[in-house]
């Protein structure tokens, strides 16, 4: 009896240094995962640190091509020299595209504009006046479309009795036109739209013009008030924010 107990007593004795042994070294293990896992912390952070330190510079150099690119635009497109070594600006947006960009102002501003209730057709009459491809843009945008709910026809202008024109379209090639246009109409309620900056201030109602890839336009409130129709505040805002 006094033998088993001995043995016994040495058979925990043997199983409490083997758990000790296991415990000592899970626990370095235990320490060694805690460094592992500092060392990982580590590594993300630094990750992070390059991550947020590339972001920087990609917006700094957002920031400069933004910059660049206004100054490209606001000179109307990109730079270059001409045979005498002079700059020239040229032009960023093709012309088939600027026409097409055109139609589509042409199409909507009509919302923003009220003619005077006299004023009856049964159709949205639109005349061009000088030969441009902008007139054949125009009618194939206009085919098929509403125009305040009156069916769009696109034509080269050509004044009649009982005929109304809802807006007039004058190419740049037929500005000098214009002051002869404008005597005729007689102040009509008759959108007059026009591609010369200058004509805005002898009476125009819109101009368009292009700067870099983008069509804006001028509106000219008080000249249009002056031809019996009225214009939305909106379209006043768009035109600045265009």
């Amino acid at each position: 009896m006094k033998q088993l107990f001995i043995f016994f007593s040495l058979g925990l004795v043997f199983a409490s240094c083997v758990s000790k042994k296991k415990y000592l070294s899970l626990k370095e293990d235990n320490i060694d995962l805690q460094d592992d896992n500092s060392d990982l912390v580590a590594a993300v952070n630094r990750v992070s640190f390059v991550n947020d330190s590339l972001k920087k510079q990609i917006n700094f150099l957002d920031s400069l091509l933004r910059i660049a690119d206004t100054k490209n635009n606001s000179s109307g497109g990109a730079i270059s020299s001409d045979a005498s070594g002079k700059a020239k600006t040229v032009p960023v947006i093709s012309k088939t595209a600027e026409y097409d960009k055109k139609a589509l102002y042409i199409y909507n501003i009509p919302n923003y504009i009220f003619w005077p209730t006299s004023v009856k057709a049964d159709k949205f009459l639109i005349g061009t006046i000088g030969e441009s491809k902008m007139n054949s843009a125009l009618g194939a945008f206009m085919y098929g479309k509403n125009i305040r709910h009156l069916p769009a026809f696109v034509e080269p202008y050509a004044p009649a009795p009982g005929k109304f024109y809802h807006m007039i379209f004058i190419s740049e090639g037929k500005q000098k036109e214009f002051q002869k246009i404008k005597k005729e109409l007689k102040d009509q309620p008759v959108l007059l739209l026009v591609e010369n900056q200058s004509l805005e201030k002898i009476g125009a109602h819109i101009n368009f013009y292009v700067e870099g890839e983008k069509i804006k336009f001028n509106i000219n409130k008080k000249s249009i008030e002056r031809s019996g129709m009225n214009v939305s505040d909106q379209l006043i805002k768009l035109s600045q924010a265009n």
